[in-house]
């Protein structure tokens, strides 16, 4: 049967962080969704905490392949008209659904919703956050590649239409070493799909971490920057020569970052071969925030409160539809 949202959530070895992301999921005050749990080939005691959900979720088992290609699995079976993922070691707010289904009635089912994020390391870092009291607010942009307000990209703040998802082509058919940066690939395939919605708040989406955080690893993050910009050289990203300069932008903000890191964790050799790949990138990057500067940026938008406040630990959402928008 047709669900609003198919949950995805990939998982290799990792059984208590998994059970958590479930159970943050299982907890959504939104109940117009189904859960799909990708085991990617784990050899521990995963394949026996999935067992245990039962009928609650849906588990499917492969051989160890990588987060695209669990993802691209789990999409192949999904049933939602919008893909939200989740990486196994997040977790998801009780209000996340709820928020976005409420941007997907204003806006007319957008391409791409961007959720909002916190970080955390302990769960009683993120029990203070209340859920949405107050009205939602969000930035609309043409499409991904048109944004102008600087944010975090996580594989957790994404949900994007599966009909999008399938015309880009879903997600790369990497491996377990070679996915990185898989979020922003993802993205600039769908860069000129739109409306993009980007969520200001509430936040939907809590990123733990912790010491095997893919972000850890400086090599691995410099080779997945390459490997976007081998994408953007070959063509892979849509928008042409019109939309060059938008791409370029895109890809020159975390190159820059990742240089950076590579130079303050003394390894000169990787920042350098970063800094010659994407100097043009970079330059872009710059470009565009100069431009911003001196530009009005976009106005954010607010969708009337039609809830009341939750807990955490106990959110309970209802309401009446407020189809209202007003600026900020």
């Amino acid at each position: 049967m047709k669900k609003q949202f198919s949950v995805l959530i990939p998982t290799y070895n990792r059984p208590e962080y998994t059970r958590q992301a479930i159970d943050s999921v299982l907890s959504q005050t939104f109940t117009d969704y189904e859960l799909i749990v990708i085991d990617d080939g784990s050899t521990d005691s995963t394949p026996q905490l999935l067992q245990s959900y039962g009928s609650l979720i849906k588990t499917l088992h492969q051989e160890n392949q990588g987060p695209e290609v669990a993802r691209n699995r789990g999409a192949s079976e999904a049933k939602g008209e919008f893909l939200v993922f989740l990486d196994s070691d997040d977790l998801m707010l009780p209000w996340a659904l709820k928020t976005y289904d409420r941007i997907i009635r204003t806006f007319d089912s957008p391409a791409v919703i961007l959720g909002a994020m916190t970080n955390f390391r302990q769960r009683l870092d993120i029990q203070g956050h209340a859920g949405p009291a107050d009205d939602i607010e969000v930035f609309k942009y043409r499409d991904f590649l048109s944004k102008d307000v600087g944010i975090g990209i996580s594989n957790s703040k994404i949900v994007i239409r599966k009909s999008v998802y399938e015309e880009v082509g879903g997600q790369r058919h990497s491996t377990p070493t070679t996915f990185y940066f898989e979020d922003y690939h993802l993205l600039l395939r769908a860069g000129t799909h739109g409306p993009c919605v980007i969520v200001k708040r509430p936040v939907t989406v809590a990123y733990r971490i912790h010491e095997t955080n893919t972000v850890g690893n400086i090599e691995n993050m410099v080779h997945g920057v390459l490997s976007l910009i081998h994408s953007e050289r070959n063509g892979h990203y849509p928008g042409g020569w019109a939309r060059l300069l938008d791409r370029y932008a895109r890809i020159g903000g975390p190159a820059y970052e990742w240089i950076r890191k590579g130079f303050k964790s003394n390894r000169p050799r990787l920042a350098f071969k970063l800094l010659v790949s994407s100097g043009p990138m970079m330059a872009a990057a710059i470009l565009k925030k100069s431009w911003n500067l001196f530009h009005k940026p976009a106005t954010p938008l607010i969708l009337p409160d039609e809830s009341q406040r939750g807990q955490y630990a106990d959110a309970a959402i209802s309401g009446i539809s407020s189809p209202g928008i007003k600026d900020v």
